[in-house]
């Protein structure tokens, strides 16, 4: 398995093209070889490619930076690192007027509101204004490439965490989306992954796991996170403030014993739940989480399966049984006008469809349609 990184490492002359031009480079810690040399050594000092500047998404250069908090510049070495997540989430075209091409190495996790892939999109339309080239340095989607579940943004939902009319899960590597989301005047190029095929799960590429960011600790994290990272939209821990963030989740007010046995009764596919409890205390990944000091109880995951699990169809359900459950405790999340939900989910149809006692089953097949019209564009667009 050789990451895009790795290919041109191999195969210089792949990026022959680069040389003679200004390069920006748009990364963080996940930049790296197999070995562990920076994307930015590989280019600068191997293959003698003049990078000018660096860009870094959310989480930082050094992945970091908690979720949420805004990150700096930093132009005061010999290359500016200009941050993409503050007060401007895209490159500017003063900054753009340095470079010619920019290049994108960064591992995602597959997820539409993991906001990796927003930074790439407003990255690839910034560069298209301005006239300069884009390049992909393909890493596999730990997800693997088959998992496609929505539902698919709504466009009025459009955000930093819904970037595109995509589902949440896409089942696509970053290079493959930027094939998808291009704008016709972009030049793009992609360097894919050697030796990755569609079915692939993390642990089948050979690959070390490194945390793209600092509460995705583990592959089972995630495979997890698009589940139970919808438990951000409710008053419910997410698992923040302990290590196993995304594997467990709980709320001073849950019957644990109750809720894991309804959960298991819905026989999810690929997955059990434990009883659980845990305190959230502050760490660096997380300064403030939710109920900071206080007792949890929930549950905890159990992959059984993962490639059979469904994470949208679990997070659902799972969001559904404690409000069921707890009805007189249970709350939504809201953002300024919104629910937090629906910015997730790039929708307001499932909480609606909660709220109204609607089954998950039939929340799910109110998106089928949709689905189908994003598998019909995706087709094109598949370089696996």
């Amino acid at each position: 398995m050789t990451p895009g990184v790795d290919v041109v490492r191999a195969e210089p002359e792949r990026l022959a093209g680069l040389r003679g031009k200004r390069v920006g480079l748009v990364t963080n810690h996940t930049g790296q070889a197999l070995d562990g040399t920076s994307t930015l050594s590989v280019l600068r000092d191997e293959l003698s490619l003049n990078v000018v500047a660096m860009f870094s998404p959310e989480h930082g250069f050094k992945g970091d930076a908690a979720a949420g908090s805004e990150v700096a510049s930093d132009e005061s070495g010999a290359i500016p690192v200009f941050s993409l997540y503050g007060d401007i989430r895209a490159p500017t075209r003063e900054m753009l007027a340095r470079v010619d091409v920019l290049v994108f190495d960064i591992q995602d996790v597959g997820v539409r509101f993991y906001t990796y892939i927003s930074t790439m999109k407003l990255a690839m339309d910034a560069s298209a204004e301005a006239g300069v080239a884009f390049v992909v340095l393909d890493r596999p989607n730990p997800n693997g490439g088959l998992r496609v579940e929505g539902p698919v943004l709504d466009p009025r939902f459009t955000s930093f965490v819904g970037i595109a009319s995509i589902p949440l899960l896409h089942g696509m590597t970053v290079g493959e989306l930027a094939h998808l989301l291009r704008e016709a005047s972009l030049e793009l190029d992609v360097v894919l992954v050697g030796g990755w095929t569609r079915e692939m799960m993390w642990e089948e590429t050979g690959l070390s796991w490194f945390a793209p960011s600092p509460n995705i600790r583990s592959p089972r994290a995630a495979i997890a996170y698009p589940a139970f990272g919808l438990l951000e939209g409710a008053n419910v821990s997410e698992g923040r403030g302990i290590e196993e963030t995304f594997e467990r989740i709980g709320a001073p007010w849950i019957d644990e014993d109750r809720l894991s046995a309804a959960l298991n009764a819905l026989k999810l596919p690929g997955i059990s739940f434990h009883p659980s409890s845990f305190v959230p205390r502050s760490l660096a990944a997380a300064p403030r989480p939710k109920y900071l000091g206080e007792r949890c109880h929930g549950v905890e995951l159990v992959l059984t399966a993962p490639g059979e699990f469904e994470a949208v169809r679990t997070g659902l359900a799972v969001l559904a049984t404690i409000r069921s459950l707890h009805r007189d405790d249970f709350q939504w999340v809201r953002e300024g006008e919104r629910y937090w939900l629906d910015e997730l989910l790039g929708t307001d149809r499932p909480r609606q469809a909660i709220e109204a006692g609607v089954s998950v089953e039939e929340m799910l097949d109110r998106e089928q349609a949709a689905l189908a019209q994003f598998h019909r564009l995706r087709a094109a667009h598949l370089l696996y």
